[in-house]
């Protein structure tokens, strides 16, 4: 009864948090889903990072596309950092006719993407990368193209995309405005039947003009280029202004406005109105050309929920009723997901490590983890933790497996917590469990079992060890590596600190805050609460988790009032120990350092004095004869 319990905790979770895997989850929700509007009058946004491009370089007729036209139509993003162009012509050539001049600038060699960095400060955390259309074949290696083929046509460039949401091209015209009689309203839903029966819409309101059939966009665009004649035809047979989303006053003059172009040959728009995760084609063949569109499809729609719900929370006087809808995968694409999750074994690490650690730090990592189990990734990237599922703890501490416990401690910390370190630590703080249990069914005795719980199988340890090895084969640098170590290390200290004499609490911080510092001790302590939210055992963990936000108190009152008190803060040393007890250099001054800073912990404010200090330590040796 209990592991039916949690599937059903597990499911809810995850369709509610957005980790979309089929509709038969999210249909369960759907009576709270209204309409899914998008924010086309946003999409002026983007004028300056294109008009800007334009001007810098001298080059006209670039498209805007990928993941910035997305993030703004689904109003999650306000502004930008990377700016992805596209434009018709041969790489070498576009490269010599631009002026550089404002820019750090460099073009690859394999694939001949131009990266523009603007210098001026206006512009500063910006980077332009421009990749000509091209059409691609050959993927032998299963990541990149054998060959590469220099296009003027944006119908073969959008083909090679990996998802119809990021399929989509932008760019902007200052025209003459055109006028029309009526205006009619319309919604998402009316929308997207106008473009299926009229394959192109003017939405007057916004100053959007979205085409999708070919044969009009081959029209518009003559190798690359405007043709502004069929565009005013196009704007001049729509038989009315069409208004969507707010029905507002252009502020534009009467003659001339700015025409925002959304170019969609593979139905983006359609995809984000319907929230479905949808390869360009054939889903198996994307993914086999590049395996790791298998994990960059999870996190596209991790980070795009988690970010639609945090917009969704930012609304405070939003209906309760209105609920955001959330993206799923299309049913196709998310099959061929898991019928090709092997090929992600080919991916190299580096690549791997940005895509979770983005879901990590911008995205839901319990959704992540839960798409990638379902996925049958979890082996290939969590080995340790893919170990832990179905392995029971003793009931006294856990009433579920040892994976279940994790996860559903990954819930709680990241609704306190964003570090995405934290996180991590959190994934693996007890994946040594394994180990550390195996070695209890042996009928061991309780001698022997203290020696384990006091030895490398202790699964603060032995977890820490599994990390490491997971995570340098997922390319984590030492430095991350080592911090995440030292929250699995001390994930049971708060535990400890609390079960010893309220007394001494204060000075148990004190010392781990000396090692540590703030932030980092804070983060531990909010490790503690997560893993004592789900041990759920009310016969050994109380729900009354008053005496772990106390400590996370004494810290703040400890940073407030003493800041962080180090070994080199103390009034001694080496030297005052050795001149005051005529002592020569060796490891005992290093002891008796130790015992006066631990003695001073104990009342940083009056203690941190000279002379007290050695006759604290003149006491200590005494006793020690």
């Amino acid at each position: 009864m209990i592991f039916v319990v949690l599937n059903l905790i597990l499911s809810i979770g995850f369709s509610l948090v957005s980790e979309g895997k089929n509709n038969r989850l999210n249909s369960v929700f759907s009576f709270l889903f209204f309409e899914n509007m998008l924010n086309f009058e946003r999409l002026q946004i983007l004028q300056k990072y294109y008009d800007y491009i334009q001007k810098k370089t001298g080059v006209r007729d670039y498209f805007l596309v990928g993941g910035a036209l997305r993030d703004i139509l689904l109003g999650i993003k306000e502004k930008l950092d990377d700016v992805d162009l596209t434009i018709a012509g041969e790489p070498i050539g576009l490269y010599a006719q631009m002026e550089k001049e404002a820019f750090s600038h460099f073009i690859t060699e394999k694939f001949w993407t131009i990266t523009l960095i603007p210098k001026e400060w206006v512009m500063q955390g910006i980077k332009y990368e421009i990749t000509p259309f091209r059409e691609e074949s050959g993927y032998q290696d299963v990541r990149h193209p054998d060959d590469i083929r220099w296009t003027n046509s944006l119908l073969a460039d959008a083909k090679r995309r990996d998802f119809r949401i990021n399929a989509m091209y932008y760019r902007f015209l200052n025209i003459k405005k055109p006028v029309y009689e009526e205006k009619k309203q319309i919604d998402s839903t009316t929308l997207l039947k106008v473009l299926d029966r009229e394959w192109f819409v003017f939405l007057e309101n916004s100053g959007v003009l979205i085409l999708q059939k070919p044969a009009l966009i081959d029209q518009l665009l003559q190798n690359g280029q405007m043709d502004s004649d069929f565009l005013y035809y196009l704007l001049d047979i729509q038989h009315f202004a069409y208004c969507y989303g707010e029905d507002g006053e252009k502020t534009d003059s009467e003659d001339r406005f700015d025409l925002q172009i959304v170019i969609d040959p593979e139905y983006g728009i359609h995809s984000l109105i319907n929230r479905k995760l949808e390869t360009v084609g054939d889903p198996d063949i994307r993914f086999q050309e590049d395996a790791l569109r298998l994990l960059r499809g999870l996190r596209f729609v991790n980070v795009i929920n988690q970010k639609l719900l945090n917009n969704e929370n930012k609304e405070k006087n939003a209906d309760p009723l209105n609920k955001v809808r959330l993206f799923d995968f299309e049913t196709e694409t998310w099959k061929s997901i898991k019928k090709n999750h092997d090929l992600l074994k080919t991916i190299a690490k580096e690549r791997i490590y940005q895509e979770i650690v983005k879901s990590f730090s911008e995205g839901n990592p319990f959704g992540l983890v839960a798409l990638v189990d379902e996925a049958e990734m979890l082996p290939i990237l969590f080995p340790a933790l893919a170990k832990t599922k179905g392995y029971d703890q003793p009931i006294r501490y856990h009433p579920f497996d040892i994976y279940a416990h994790i996860i559903l401690t990954l819930w709680h910390l990241q609704q306190i917590n964003s570090n995405y370190l934290v996180r991590f630590a959190m994934l693996y703080h007890d994946v040594g469990k394994v180990g550390q249990y195996e070695q209890y069914g042996l009928n061991l005795t309780r001698e022997e079992i203290r020696n384990i719980l006091a030895g490398p199988l202790n699964h603060r340890f032995s977890s820490a060890e599994l990390m490491k090895e997971d995570f340098r084969n997922l390319w984590f640098s030492n430095k991350e590596i080592e911090e995440i170590k030292r929250y699995i290390n001390e994930h049971h200290t708060p535990g400890e600190i609390l079960m010893g004499n309220s007394q001494n609490w204060t000075k148990r911080l004190r010392k781990l805050f000396s090692e540590v510092g703030y932030e980092k001790l804070q983060n531990l302590l909010d490790i503690n609460i997560a893993d004592r939210l789900w041990m759920y055992n009310p016969l050994q963990n109380s729900s009354d988790l008053t005496d772990s936000y106390y400590l996370k108190t004494l810290v703040d009152e400890i940073e407030q009032t003493e800041g962080q008190f180090k070994k080199s803060d103390l009034a001694i040393t080496g030297a005052d120990v050795m001149e005051h007890f005529d002592l020569k250099p060796g490891k005992l001054i290093g002891e008796l350092l130790q015992v006066g800073f631990d003695w001073v912990l104990g009342d940083v404010k009056h203690r941190n004095v000279k002379k007290q200090i050695l006759a604290n330590i003149a006491n200590y040796l005494k006793q020690k004869k």
